[in-house]
């Protein structure tokens, strides 16, 4: 069991959401993130210029069947195109759902 990792700029979650959802996932996590910011903007804050060294990003965590993982990492990619995109892939070798005590396949 694999689990993927993708860290995305806000306005292309959507968009990778519902490719995951053509794809047949039917659960993943998010969460509100802050990543370094490529050419990052300069703010004024109390007539103070400081450049703003992180932007707001999305986290999505997907578990996914070994043989699903490298379909799972194109769906993204291609639906994130056009974006910053971080990605990374961990391999998950024990995974149990506590609520209801399933454990590998079973408890995604």
């Amino acid at each position: 069991m694999m689990l993927i990792t993708a860290v995305v700029v806000p306005s292309r979650v959507g968009v990778v959401r519902h490719a995951l959802g053509l794809f047949g996932v039917r659960g993943l996590s998010m969460s509100r993130v802050f990543g370094a910011a490529d050419g990052a903007p300069v703010e004024v804050y109390r007539a103070a210029r400081r450049t703003a060294s992180l932007a707001p990003r999305v986290r999505l965590d997907v578990l996914s069947p070994n043989d699903d993982m490298r379909d799972l990492v194109r769906v993204i990619s291609r639906a994130a195109t056009g974006s910053e995109l971080e990605l990374w892939v961990t391999r998950v070798d024990h995974l149990v759902r506590i609520r209801t005590g399933e454990v590998g396949l079973d408890a995604i």
